[in-house]
């Protein structure tokens, strides 16, 4: 019988208080265009299971150092381990300390979560789970799954929090951080019980009545040109949903280690999304594209 994620490949605690603190940005300079740009490092699914996919992930990092300068942070969105043991964390933190990305925003997904419930994930690498950033007029929101098992569940707590952060900054430029897609949100596959976000429905109302300009997610090791692995839904005042490709490359290495990198055009309402394969060096120019947010962006 076929392993249903061939068929699936084939067929495609909580600080309650924290208060948001920005952080003055600095943009590195676009040679295209001449404006400045703050850029992001967004990668997901590292989980290696063997030497050869640990290789992946540090390949992944030489390919940045070597080629794509003055990144100001990377975003993790969760399973960064196959198996939840301490070597292998170990093994994570020693490779992405090779980076010059000195700044890391990791979040839980379901095999973080495995065997320990998320113990060695706050040992290793943070004790929030669930946290906001901010930069400039950019904040961003890290929700981390939070019960073992295939969908993402955050807790009413959690989401409350959120809910009050979005509410309360609709002058900034939202971004969302999570393991799994929203349900609704017409990326493929997430309306499936174990590839979404458990009782979407929370969300949705609010992304009906307050923006959110971006949701960033993984889970899925889709290739990032998979259909609609990029989409705006009008239903919820057009929010960007953005699936991240897996770093651990999948199907026989057909489909090859990948990420993004976002970058937001300082003084514009812009912001770059390009795809990188980490195994050939090079971009996907063809998915390569501009969106439009809801304000200009705000650097230094």
């Amino acid at each position: 019988m076929i392993n249903k994620h061939i068929l699936l490949f084939i067929s495609i605690l909580i600080a309650l208080t924290f208060e948001v603190s920005c952080t003055k940005s600095v943009g590195s300079e676009n040679a295209d265009n001449n404006h400045k740009v703050f850029k992001v490092w967004a990668l997901a699914d590292i989980q290696p299971r063997n030497s050869k996919e640990r290789k992946a992930f540090t390949t992944a990092v030489e390919d940045i150092n070597k080629n794509i300068k003055d990144i100001q942070f990377s975003i993790v969105a969760g399973d960064i381990v196959n198996t939840t043991d301490e070597e292998t964390f170990d093994w994570y933190v020693t490779e992405k300390n090779k980076s010059y990305i000195k700044t890391w925003y990791e979040i839980i997904g379901n095999h973080d979560l495995k065997s320990d419930r998320g113990k060695l994930f706050k040992e290793k690498l943070r004790e929030d789970l669930n946290y906001n950033v901010c930069y400039g007029n950019m904040l961003f929101i890290f929700l981390s799954d939070e019960l073992r098992g295939k969908p993402t569940d955050v807790t009413d707590e959690v989401f409350e929090w959120w809910k009050k952060l979005v509410i309360e900054n609709q002058e900034k430029i939202i971004t969302v951080v999570s393991h799994a897609p929203l349900e609704g949100s017409k990326i493929p596959f997430s309306d499936h019980e174990d590839r979404k976000i458990v009782e979407s429905e929370r969300f949705q109302k609010v992304l009906k009545e307050y923006k959110v300009d971006l949701w960033l997610s993984g889970h899925l090791h889709l290739p990032n040109e998979f259909t609609n692995t990029i989409n705006r839904n009008n239903k919820f005042d057009n929010t960007l949903f953005v699936h991240i490709s897996s770093i651990r490359p999948e199907f026989l290495g057909l489909k090859h280690s990948q990420s993004r990198i976002l970058e937001f055009i300082c003084g514009e309402d812009i912001v770059r999304i390009k795809s990188r394969d980490h195994k050939s060096g090079k971009w996907n120019k063809e998915i390569e594209n501009d969106y439009k947010l809801s304000k200009i962006v705000e650097c230094d």
